[in-house]
């Protein structure tokens, strides 16, 4: 039926309903039962509301209670991603980000993405790409900082800090180095994950923190809230530092957190092995990965590090990798390496929500060399002058 304007559509209330004893039929001193009535039914006082639209409305009448069907075409789950209505609003930032898959996570066989990202999704929950794991800062401005054996995640102070995944907390205090007594990691988090990889315990870091809310041992659950970033400890400004420790709990069994973090949704990882004729890995080579043909709703940039560097980083047990680029919108790339005046080139496809792994191999026998490490010498000051009284 069409409703016309300013017609008046009645509804009723439902009243509620109750379960009646029957007669009891099994003698005086058997316990009485009890007889369900009807289902509820619309009954009870009436509703009067008046509709003042200035078009019609089409009514299925079921019983006395109408029921306005929606119009239009609907959209599939699966095709919802891709529609933007014109009115949504601004388009997003260059930095956005789709939400990470589920944990756990693996569509590949070696692939082990079991922890969530710890950050919540309304902050920067990826990683400062000009310091990652396995080099030193890649930007020339920046300070002569140490080989990096976690991922760093700059937020503004007091941004929430998640546990990775399930287990208990082992430590939770300033952490000073066990080689000279200097408090780099400042306030930190350590959890002993109730899993493991390979046979092996696996342990997460939270430094930098700038308040602790647990406690050595505290149980606490993937996602729970740990800790506020903040800047604590030898820092040049508020950020999370994050590492995996697989076998020991110690700072020489780190592993690359970007092929332990759930990749974005439609996003993928690359990493690759580098070496040379022999087999060996080749340190400090220079990888850029250049987008081609990527489909995504924002800008892709050029990404380069350094192959890793021979200070003690490890590799992971399946891929034995000495590069990884995290978080790289599905689509087709172009992989450059350089070393030793050699340049090598390769197109390679990202797939999203796994780990899409390369080799090169060089025609050459690396030999390493010796680079000094560049130290920084701060600026002369000046002597005072004394200027003789007259």
């Amino acid at each position: 039926m069409t409703i016309s304007v300013e017609q008046s559509v009645t509804t009723r209330i439902a009243t509620p309903f109750s379960l009646t004893p029957m007669k009891n039929q099994n003698g005086p001193d058997s316990a009485p039962t009890l007889q369900p009535t009807q289902l509820p039914v619309w009954t009870s006082p009436v509703v009067e509301k008046v509709y003042k639209e200035e078009t019609t409305l089409e009514v299925v009448q079921i019983g006395e209670s109408p029921s306005f069907l929606p119009s239009g075409i609907g959209i599939r789950p699966d095709q919802a991603i891709f529609y933007r209505p014109p009115e949504a609003g601004p388009e997003s930032p260059v930095d956005w980000r789709p939400p990470p898959v589920k944990v756990p996570h693996a569509l590949h066989p070696d692939d082990h993405y079991w922890l969530v990202r710890p950050i919540p999704s309304d902050s920067r929950n990826y990683e400062l790409e000009w310091y990652p794991y396995g080099n030193r800062p890649t930007r020339p401005e920046a300070l002569p900082y140490r080989v990096h054996h976690g991922m760093d995640f700059p937020n503004e102070p007091g941004t929430p800090v998640f546990a990775a995944s399930s287990g208990t907390v082992i430590y939770a205090a300033p952490l000073p180095s066990n080689r000279d007594g200097i408090n780099y990691y400042g306030n930190t988090v350590i959890i002993h994950h109730d899993w493991q990889w390979q046979g092996q315990d696996v342990y997460t870091l939270y430094a930098h923190t700038l308040e602790l809310f647990v406690k050595v041992g505290d149980f606490v659950e993937q996602g729970q809230l740990l800790a506020g970033v903040g800047a604590t400890g030898h820092v040049s400004g508020p950020h999370l530092h994050l590492e995996v420790r697989v076998g020991q709990n110690n700072y020489s069994s780190t592993r690359n957190p970007a092929l332990w973090l759930a990749p974005y949704e439609g996003w993928g990882t690359l990493a690759g092995r580098f070496m040379d004729s022999r087999g060996q890995v080749i340190h400090g080579a220079m990888i850029t990965v250049i987008p081609l043909d990527v489909e995504s709703s924002v800008e892709v940039p050029v990404r380069y590090q350094l192959t890793y560097a021979p200070d003690g980083v490890n590799g992971d047990e399946i891929w034995q990798e000495n590069f990884v680029f995290g978080d790289l919108p599905a689509g087709d790339y172009r992989v450059v390496l350089t070393t030793a005046g050699e340049t090598f080139r390769r197109d390679v496809k990202i797939k999203a929500g796994m780990t899409n792994f390369v080799v090169f191999q060089a025609d050459f026998r690396w030999a390493p060399t010796y680079t000094p490490i560049p130290t920084f010498t701060p600026p002369p000051i000046p002597s005072p002058t004394v200027t003789p009284s007259p």
